[in-house]
This record gives C-alpha cells, structure tokens and sequence, in this order.
C-alpha cells in the first residue's frame, strides 16, 4: 500500500510536484470536472461446502449465518472453485473424493457417527481440519469468521484523542470524504461511546438509510453488500452514525465485529472514530485496524504513538516533536464556520485545507497497475 497526499478534487496529474493542490482556477483553466467515484456492489464472503447431506447442509449454513459468510454448496466434483477462493468444506458423504483434491480441502466434516471416517480420510491430507459437529460448532463459526475478517480489502484507519474537544470528529470526516474525493470508496464509522450523532456537524438533511440504532435491532449477520447498499451517504462519503435526536446506547462487541468485517468487504476505506482513548473494545477493534492515530493538542504529545496536534499552534508550551508525529490538523475559522451550517465537508473546497489533510498523509493509495 503506498501513501499519497490528497490531490483535492478533479486535481491533474503534475509528475513535479505530488503535493501539489489545485486552485479553483486551476480547475477552471483546465476544464476538469468532478468525478464522482461510483458505488459498486460488494461481493459477498463465500465458501463452498461440497455435500448433498442436507442436515449438513442445514448445519452449516446457520454457522455462517453468524460468522457473516454465505455457504455454497457444491453437488458435483465438477463444480468446485479454483484455488484461492475461499475455504473448501468437505462433507463426510463425499470426503473419499478430497483425496483427489488435496490442495481443495481445508476442512472434513460431518456429525459424531462420522468421526472415524473424517478422521481416517484428514490423515492423508495433512493440511485438511476435522469438525465434528455439534461439538465443533463454535470452532467452525470462529474459523469461518478469523477467515472473513482477514479477506477484507479496505484500509482501516482509527482516530482516538488524548483529550476532548481537539477536533478528532471533524478531522475524521474531513479525511473520509478526502478519500472520497481521491476516489476511494470511502465510509466514516462513528464508534465514539459517547457520541451525539454526526450528522448535524455534516448536513441539515435528515439521513436516508439506517444507522446504529437499525443495526442493533437487526441481528444476525450483516452481508458486505447489504451495508453498502443501506448506509446513508452524503456527497458519496458513506455515514454510520447515531441518528439526530437519538441517544447513544453504545453498541456490543459482536456487532462491531460483524459491522467491521462487512465494511472492510464493501468499501476500500474505513475512518473510524473512536472518541477517547483508550475504547472499550479496543482489543477487538485494533484487530481491524491497519494504521491507528491519536489526536492531542500542542502540550499532550505521546512520544511513541502516531499522533497528529490539533488545533491553534502554542509554540511557548509546545513539546518538541517526536518521529511519531505526523503533523497539525490546524483549527481554522472556516472550519468553525461550516460546523455551525452543518455543511462540514464543503470546507474540503478550501485549497488551505485540502493542503492541511494532503501534509498528514493518511490517505492510501491503490497500487499503479501497467497498461
């Protein structure tokens, strides 16, 4: 993964200078337009069970139910996947075959009467696991679950702050809808426990899709596409947040688990913010994380964390900065100005502060593909 700073909106490319960020006459001069990165179907987490034991079948597709996987069964040898895509489970009416498929078998299954059979046919392809069911239930969920988590190709980036009020929320916006912006699929994740909702910092519009309250009553599993599908979004940034008027009940941690996962499937960026360091769930979360950041003002810089000072400069009482520090997120009156009109991301349209997120340099880059 590469790191770029963000290029603004519609910026050309300029091979001299790959910080730079366009005026809007530049804009203008070069006739360049907007454009808008689009919201693809996500592709749902899939493996393939090759049986035609209904029970089994039955069986195994409530265990992916909860580890937010969809099953699919394989009735004929003819049909299985290529290597690579995804597990391969193997029912014990047809594990004989996986012998001729060892590189295809990464799990044998069946229920205690098969226990010799499964046994018997794992000890030639040692790479293959045994779940005998029931008792393997939670194995199986926690095996197929550590699978979806890790398959996902988003970039998760979390910011925590050391103290309140330094502007942690307003910089995690702003940084998802840079992505946006860079063309990347990009959703904001409020998970500040004690959060009043985002959206009257973003827009004075209602939202129109479900937020943590709908997921909380929702249970099961929460397929990648359905929560691209269904999250509200503004100017093409997705939005998870507690909605307007609503109070923050908190949310446990198998549903930020299950959201996670799924978000790191549907979307190619992940801005979380986490309010106060250190969250609750910071065990489970971090497990997601790919870069985290600490926010703090100019007198609380932690030595060794990766951090970013916001607000005014204080050079009087300013600590010297360590190698962990990756720049200030300044506080600017129109910041302040479109927080109070509940329109924060149409400040990204400053050439200031477009420069201000370009200089942090958190925004990832996919990699250049040759033509």
């Amino acid at each position: 993964m590469n790191w770029l700073s963000f290029p603004g909106i519609g910026i050309p490319q300029v091979p001299s200078d790959s910080r730079f960020v366009a005026t809007e006459q530049t804009l203008q001069d070069q006739k360049l337009v907007l454009v808008k990165p689009e919201r693809e179907r996500a592709e749902e987490l899939v493996c393939t069970l090759v049986s035609n034991d209904v029970r089994l079948i039955e069986s195994c597709a409530l265990i992916a139910l909860g580890a937010a996987v969809r099953i699919h069964q394989c009735a004929e040898l003819k049909d299985l996947p290529a290597t690579g895509h995804g597990p391969v489970l193997w029912g014990a009416d047809m594990a004989d075959d996986a012998l001729d498929f060892p590189g295809l078998c990464d799990v044998i299954l069946g229920f205690e009467e098969d226990d010799q059979q499964l046994w018997s046919v794992a000890s030639r392809i040692p790479r293959a696991r045994v779940a005998i069911l029931p008792s393997a239930h939670h194995w199986l969920g926690e095996y197929l679950g550590l699978w979806g988590m890790r398959s996902g190709q988003a970039h998760c980036l979390s910011l925590a702050s050391l103290a309140g009020g330094v502007g942690t929320s307003t910089l995690a916006a702003l940084i998802a809808h840079a992505g946006t912006l860079s063309g990347q699929k990009s959703l904001l994740i409020d998970l500040d426990p004690h959060s009043t909702g985002l959206w009257p910092r973003l827009t004075l519009d209602p939202p129109t899709g479900i937020g943590w309250e709908e997921l909380r009553s929702s249970g099961g599993a929460l397929a990648p596409h359905q929560l691209v599908d269904t999250l509200p979004y503004l100017q093409d940034t997705a939005v998870l947040t507690w909605s307007p008027n609503a109070s923050c009940a908190g949310v446990d941690e198998q549903l930020v688990v299950r959201l996670l996962a799924a978000a790191r499937q549907g979307f190619d960026l992940l801005v979380v913010d986490t309010g106060r360091a250190l969250h609750p769930q910071h065990a489970v979360i971090e497990q997601f994380i790919d870069h985290e950041v600490l926010t703090c003002d100019d007198s609380s810089k932690p030595p060794n964390t990766s951090h970013i000072v916001c607000g005014a400069r204080n050079l009087r009482n300013s600590i010297p900065a360590s190698s962990a520090y990756l720049g200030h997120f300044l506080s600017l009156p129109k910041i302040t100005r479109v927080l109070q009109r509940g329109a924060l991301f149409d400040v990204l349209r400053s050439r200031k502060v477009r420069q201000n997120i370009a200089d942090l340099r958190l925004l990832p880059q996919k990699e250049a593909t040759e033509t």
